[in-house]
């Protein structure tokens, strides 16, 4: 990333700990009551270091996510930036962004931004405008808030999921 408004939030200079020293969390859809299964593991993968995340994705028992998460503590305002950058490597499988702000209170409330992998390292930049939101209730601009969590998913669909996140930030 060449933009002089970048803010790394991580790049595995210290594997598991963000910049803001915040650790990353694997959680299944099995909090829920779902049925997928999986583990995240700090790899190499072509000698660049990431956290790779795989399992098996269900729908089965209204299932379907398998997640890496990291808090963003103090919150990024997303008013300093255009997007989220990721540096991820997969199976060409469809993957998401999904992010929580200070008015996504219940589980289910996030923004989403979803993206195909290959089997090679890609660079992908993901603009707050082209983020979703999950429900109608939520504000529909994300650009305006106070992001208080960011992950890497894999969700509602039936597929192993194999992908890999060597760098993560905001520009």
């Amino acid at each position: 990333m060449s933009n002089a408004n970048i803010f790394e939030l991580d790049k595995l200079e210290n594997p598991g700990k963000t910049t803001q020293g915040q650790s990353w969390s694997f959680f299944t859809d099995g909090v829920m009551g779902g049925l997928s299964k999986g583990q995240a593991k700090v790899n190499k993968i072509n000698d660049i270091p990431c956290y790779q995340m795989t399992g098996n994705v269900t729908t089965e028992n209204n299932g379907g996510f398998i997640q890496i998460q990291t808090p963003t503590n103090p919150v990024i305002n997303a008013k300093k930036y255009e997007g989220v950058y990721i540096k991820v490597f997969g199976n060409n499988k469809k993957y998401s962004l999904h992010i929580r702000t200070k008015l996504t209170l219940a589980p289910w409330q996030y923004y989403s931004y979803n993206f195909m992998t290959k089997d090679t390292w890609l660079e992908i930049k993901a603009p707050f405008k082209d983020f979703k939101k999950s429900n109608f209730y939520q504000p529909k601009k994300l650009s305006n808030q106070n992001i208080k969590s960011i992950g890497l998913v894999a969700s509602f669909d039936n597929f192993y999921a194999d992908v890999c996140l060597a760098e993560i930030g905001f520009y």
